[in-house]
């Protein structure tokens, strides 16, 4: 892989993007794989990690100079068919410190729907996670995302950004009471048992949960957390009869279309009792025009947005903390980089005296052919330490020229008095 000197990000989020444009970006794992394994094709194209969630579609990508950030687009649109011109109003991007900075506010639940929420920080472990496991995460990005996690961990552990758990599924749930008061009694349906359907189960109260009925596509996955938490399970193809019976019905899938639409909602056969759904899929599980049907009540994640906001007063308190951590951590991440910048130029170094040393011990010991064992070892501990004082002060004096951000004449420098190859050199 070729040594990168830029960091690109760039994505669209629930800042700049509604749902419905936001859900033309959704991939599933294996999208997200197949972009991966496309970019891994061009040994030329860097690194790139690519964090997808409900609420953003973002590509942090480590390229060398000359290389086009837009060639990952067109990989992109090429496998998913995306017009990337129909969504250049809502894209952003940044670049090297800025990416950086990007990043960790991310990480630390800066960016999120709702202020600190704790989800993302998994969903960056996993998305470099999948990166390395296609060879597609270098030092570069690794050490960005490790940055940003270290980040998020501390926000978490060091300030109230996280207190008083809120989340995109709590924020589901305290949406629905709001709509319709205590849902004590009201049978209540939860399709999808994912992460997210998990918490809104676990969000519900014990006597809110007396008339569960859990709706998943692998129904052995819904029968196994069912009996933990009381709950009837049903297959997918089962739906119907949840839609029938249900006052409300929690949608958390990451199916690619909707798989409730106005048939289907029609086909439950309901007479005047309301149905209100509340979908927090992205893509959306609910098609949109079973919000003009009657008595149905819809609420999709943008929706969310007004009760987020009466909730993170606290939350906001935490926020100038954050920020401090993160400029912490980021002026970790840029010494790093100022070093990263030189270590290939020490390694190469290092590695032609190592290659100038050998040659040399071999042509003296063959000159003294009646060396015992003690003068060889002599001269092998000899030779290795005029190789390591020598480099000492130019390998030292090369980090803190890093260190100082000027790091690349001295580098050339070096490569020139030492006949040193170019990183692209083969």
């Amino acid at each position: 892989m070729i040594t990168p000197n830029r960091l690109i990000c760039l994505g669209l989020s629930h800042h700049t993007a509604p749902v419905d444009v936001r859900e033309r970006l959704s991939f599933g794992p294996t999208g997200l794989e197949a972009i991966l394994d496309d970019h891994a094709r061009d040994t030329e194209a860097g690194e790139l990690v690519i964090l997808s969630t409900c609420n953003r579609f973002e590509l942090y990508a480590a390229i060398p100079e000359g290389v086009d950030p837009e060639t990952v687009k067109t990989r992109i649109a090429e496998r998913r068919g995306v017009v990337w011109e129909g969504l250049e109003p809502h894209l952003y991007r940044w670049e090297d410190h800025e990416a950086a900075r990007h990043l960790c506010r991310v990480a630390a639940g800066l960016d999120s729907i709702v202020l600190g929420e704790p989800q993302i920080l998994g969903q960056v472990s996993e998305a470099l996670n999948r990166s390395l496991a296609h060879h597609r995460a270098g030092p570069y990005l690794k050490a960005l995302f490790q940055t940003a996690l270290r980040a998020g961990k501390r926000a978490r552990a060091e300030t109230g950004i996280s207190r008083k758990p809120l989340s995109i599924s709590s924020m589901a749930v305290r949406l629905a009471r709001r709509h319709l008061g205590d849902l004590a009694g009201l049978r209540i349906a939860v399709v999808g048992t994912g992460e997210m359907g998990r918490l809104i189960v676990k969000t519900l109260r014990p006597d809110e949960r007396a008339r569960l009925t859990l709706v998943n596509r692998r129904v052995e996955t819904a029968h196994a957390f069912a009996g933990t938490v009381g709950a009837e399970a049903l297959p997918l193809d089962r739906l119907h009869e949840a839609l029938a019976a249900a006052d409300v019905v929690f949608c958390a899938t990451g199916a690619p279309d909707p798989i409730i639409d106005t048939e289907a909602v029609r086909a439950a056969a309901r007479t005047n009792r309301p149905l209100t759904l509340v979908d927090i899929g992205v893509p959306r599980n609910v098609a949109p025009g079973v919000a003009a049907l009657p008595n149905v009540h819809l609420f999709d994640i943008d929706r969310l947005r007004g009760e987020v906001e009466r909730s993170l007063t606290e939350r906001r308190r935490a926020i100038p903390a954050v920020e401090r951590i993160i400029e912490e951590e980021l002026e970790r991440f840029a010494k790093w980089r100022r070093e990263h910048t030189v270590q290939p130029v020490i390694v190469d170094l290092r590695r032609k005296a190592e290659e100038i040393r050998q040659r040399e011990l071999q042509r003296a010991l063959e000159a003294l052919p009646d060396a015992d064992d003690r003068v060889r070892e002599q001269l092998q501990f000899l030779s290795q330490t005029l190789v390591k004082k020598l480099l000492h002060h130019p390998t030292m004096n090369l980090r803190e020229e890093a260190l100082r951000g000027e790091p690349q004449p001295y580098a050339h420098v070096v490569r020139r008095l030492f006949g040193l190859t170019t990183p692209d050199a083969s």
